[in-house]
């Protein structure tokens, strides 16, 4: 049966800097000009290691944080390149730099740049953090649960972050003067899996291969489930088995084709995954956001197979077996 998508584009928030934009940036699928300003303060915090429990909204991994006195769930999205906030509780922030007209979708929000000052999770905190503020209320209603934000990487830019989704924990850990997770605190050992990414635009991309064919993927900590854009499945199609064929309301009452399809052939870094899940459908719009054209997106399908561990600094991910420790 295929899965519950909520609307592609939003669920991904597509909040990437934008190649074309120049000095704009790309929200929601809206572009905000001279969105770019001077570099964050550096978060600090008296810790090595945060231990964080992850609560769970479907296939979303959420956990609190904290704006100056307000307390709330923000859902981990490494789709997004910084701290995104709903429009429902911070619309009446400072406006930056306000909406163009139009974007990818066609649709006009009252979405906007701000600053937020005091930003924490547990002992780690940010002084002062850009945010962009837009409509999430799709999430809110598709998961009925009260979302505050969106975390993205640039918030762990110095940092290793692991999730575990069997013990439901999120570990935010310090980096030594070498890039790596001091011995005395990595918590999970015997990697089975590790690989390389790059990082562009704050999007993490990772290289891998269906069916013998390269192919480049974003990894998105927020997507349900993971996609591979129809125009490079063409070829590929004939090597699955399709489940089922579908169409989805897009944003402006669009209609997406999907193909929900099985694979055995996925290879990422040094390890090759059976038995994969994968939704195809037309990727264009989400590469425009990004600014550059993406093959496919790993999504819950991929992660949940193992504990996931993203070392930002020295832009490589890693994944453990459960009870691994």
């Amino acid at each position: 049966m295929m899965p519950k998508i909520y609307i592609l584009i939003t669920i991904f928030i597509c909040c990437c800097l934008n190649a074309v934009a120049g000095d704009g940036v790309v929200v929601n699928g809206i572009t905000f000009k001279n969105a770019k300003a001077d570099p964050d303060p550096a978060p600090t915090g008296d810790f090595k290691t945060l231990v964080i429990p992850i609560k769970r909204a479907g296939n979303l991994i959420v956990i609190e944080a904290q704006i100056d006195t307000l307390e709330g769930n923000f859902v981990l999205d490494t789709g997004a390149p910084y701290l995104v906030l709903n429009e429902t509780y911070f619309r009446d922030l400072p406006h930056v730099a306000e909406q163009e007209s139009g974007g990818i979708n066609g649709l006009a929000g009252s979405s906007f740049s701000t600053y937020v000052r005091n930003f924490n999770i547990l002992e780690l905190h940010y002084p002062k953090l850009k945010a962009d503020v837009t409509d999430l209320s799709s999430i809110e209603n598709g998961k009925g649960i009260k979302i505050l934000g969106l975390l993205g990487t640039k918030l762990f830019e110095d940092f290793a972050i692991t999730v575990d989704l069997f013990r439901n924990t999120l570990y935010i850990q310090k980096l030594d003067e070498k890039g790596d997770i001091p011995e005395a605190e990595k918590v999970f050992h015997d990697r089975f899996m590790v690989s390389q990414f790059s990082l562009l635009n704050n999007v993490i991309l990772l290289k891998g291969t269906v069916n013998d064919r390269s192919l480049w993927f974003a990894f998105d900590s927020a997507a349900e489930t993971s996609l591979l854009d129809y125009s490079r499945a063409k070829k590929l199609l004939p090597q699955m088995e399709v489940i089922s064929r579908s169409k989805i309301m897009g944003i402006g009452g669009s209609s997406i084709e999907v193909i929900y399809t099985r694979f055995d052939d996925l290879v990422v870094g040094d390890r090759k995954y059976m038995k994969n899940r994968i939704l195809i459908t037309s990727l264009e719009k989400m590469s425009n956001a990004y600014g550059y054209k993406i093959d496919g997106v790993l999504g819950y399908d991929f992660f949940v197979r193992g504990i996931f561990s993203i070392n930002f600094v020295k832009k490589q991910f890693e994944m453990y077996i459960y009870n691994n420790q």
